[in-house]
């Protein structure tokens, strides 16, 4: 995570078949936020839905503007089984929201729609086939 400057990890992202994720993310406030979650849940999203760049681990090199919720809670455990409810807003909320979206199954890319969509899906055949997109059909 840190090698490629990323803000969370989830243990999905690196073949691991657990619930849990990590993070090291700031909010809007520039507030460093630090910690993991076991067996995360999502048990609020709301506020003002914003745009933002995003990108991820999983796909190297590519972002796309992505609407997610400026406030998040997660609930969970601590890897010592005590109970954890974390709260983020901004940054830290788009942070909480795509590794819980990892954990079951999702990518960032999975809420884009449109132009945004079609254009990172198309750098991703590229990337994919390193040769600027020859091969790669969307």
């Amino acid at each position: 995570m840190y090698a490629a400057d990323g803000v969370g990890l989830a243990a999905n992202q690196v073949g691991e078949s657990l619930r849990v994720f990590v993070y090291d993310c700031p909010d809007d406030d520039d507030r460093r936020h630090v910690g993991h979650v076991v067996n995360p849940r999502l048990v609020e999203a709301d506020g003002v839905v914003l745009r933002g760049p995003e990108g991820c681990l999983s796909l190297p090199g590519l972002e796309a503007g992505t609407e997610r919720y400026d406030h998040a809670v997660v609930e969970g455990v601590t890897v010592d089984g005590e109970p954890v409810r974390v709260h983020g807003s901004g940054w830290f909320a788009r942070c909480l929201q795509h590794e819980c979206d990892h954990l079951d199954g999702g990518l960032y890319v999975d809420r884009v729609k449109g132009w945004r969509r079609r254009r990172v899906m198309w750098q991703a055949g590229r990337s994919a086939w390193g040769r600027g997109g020859e091969g790669a059909r969307y």
